[in-house]
């Protein structure tokens, strides 16, 4: 059997991954990563297609009687022939659609922005650190001992290597810290991200109408259910055509999506500013769904093969981004020395040391004083 001539197709726009455009003509033009995916295939097989977006803008979910909304609705009803724009292969997606072979994997992460560096004055706060500064032979003075014994003298050459490995550590790290300031520990996996949204002090947004929440909520980690229900009771969600926007990842709010759709919204925002987890919720493949019922699917994974034997996904993938980051690039542009000038904030904790220290030495000195008075 041919492949149809015209087919109806069915996504969300998502910038940089499938949109579309329409000439004076009326004609429509998938563009993105998949958009472009879209018309290799179209010109490989010879058919035209008409671009429908679902009126509510959703991937759909289904209800409690298997009714599906959004884009798997549409293909449900047999309004849609194909539904393309990262639809992973879920087991109950498969009740009502059918999968083209997959072409891609992506893993489900977030993007946050980085905590910043710690206070300069209270870095170290530690209470046996500040005792230690305040030991004379830690500062590298003489110890001014009479015992000459040689137990004395045993402990006391103890204590001075133990002083200078003390000294020259925190000269060390006052050195490092002066150069590059201490960061804050960062968010990396989904548990961290859970605890600080217990803690208030983040919050999560996820795609409205995806299933992700509900591997949360299903989860067997107790901090990883409190996020997914905590998402779902605020309804902190975003729309899809918002994941390209870098206001989307406001300060302290974590986004959810797949890797290569952060990685492309990474691009767009100030560099090393952000960072994306280390660990993944879940991995997905990812394939074109197609109506029960439709004609051509092996015709149709017969080019997707030769598209992806030809490397052209990973070529599509390589320009979007590059033209993020050549954007990019001009918005923030690289400097060409970070080196800058020692300002008093950087020295404050220093002289901050230096001023306790003194005033220690100065109540010694008067304590001596008054022995001495008291003794005459």
């Amino acid at each position: 059997m041919s492949f149809p001539s015209s087919i109806k197709v069915t996504s969300l726009p998502v910038t940089n991954i499938i949109d579309v455009t329409t000439n004076e003509k009326g004609d429509q033009t998938a563009i993105g990563v998949e958009g472009r995916l879209l018309n290799t295939l179209a010109a490989a097989l010879n058919f035209s297609y008409e671009f429908l977006i679902p009126s509510d803008f959703k991937l759909g979910l289904p209800d409690e009687n298997g009714n599906w909304s959004g884009l798997m609705g549409l293909l449900q009803r047999g309004e849609a022939d194909i539904g393309v724009g990262g639809l992973g292969m879920l087991n109950d997606r498969l009740q009502v659609v059918d999968f083209s072979q997959s072409y891609m994997i992506q893993r489900i992460v977030f993007l946050l922005e980085k905590p910043g560096s710690l206070p300069a004055v209270w870095t170290f706060s530690s209470q046996i650190k500040l005792f230690l500064q305040f030991f004379g032979s830690v500062l590298r003075q003489s110890l001014d001992l009479k015992r000459r014994s040689l137990t004395s003298r045993f402990l006391v050459a103890s204590w001075l290597i133990f002083g200078f490995i003390i000294s020259s550590s925190y000269s060390a790290c006052l050195l490092s810290y002066l150069s590059l300031p201490l960061q804050g520990k960062p968010i990396t996996t989904f548990v961290d991200l859970a605890q600080a949204v217990k803690a208030g002090t983040h919050r999560c947004l996820m795609l409205n109408g995806a299933p992700s929440v509900l591997f949360l909520t299903n989860a067997e980690n107790e901090d990883l259910k409190y996020l997914g229900n905590r998402i779902m009771k605020d309804r902190w969600y975003y729309e899809a055509y918002e994941i390209m926007d870098p206001e989307i990842v406001a300060s302290r709010t974590a986004v959810v999506n797949t890797e290569f759709n952060l990685q492309l919204l990474l691009g767009k925002l100030p560099p090393n500013a952000y960072l994306l987890s280390e660990d993944a919720l879940i991995s997905f493949k990812f394939g074109f769904a197609l109506r029960k019922g439709f004609c051509c699917g092996k015709r149709l994974n017969t080019m997707l093969s030769w598209v992806l034997s030809a490397g052209l996904i990973q070529k599509y993938q390589s320009d979007e981004w590059w033209k993020i980051r050549i954007t990019a690039s001009k918005k923030f542009p690289v400097k060409t020395s970070d080196v800058q000038q020692l300002q008093l904030k950087d020295l404050i904790g220093v002289f901050l040391i230096l001023v306790v220290g003194h005033f220690l030495s100065f109540v010694a000195l008067l304590a001596e004083i008054m022995h001495f008075q008291i003794r005459k």
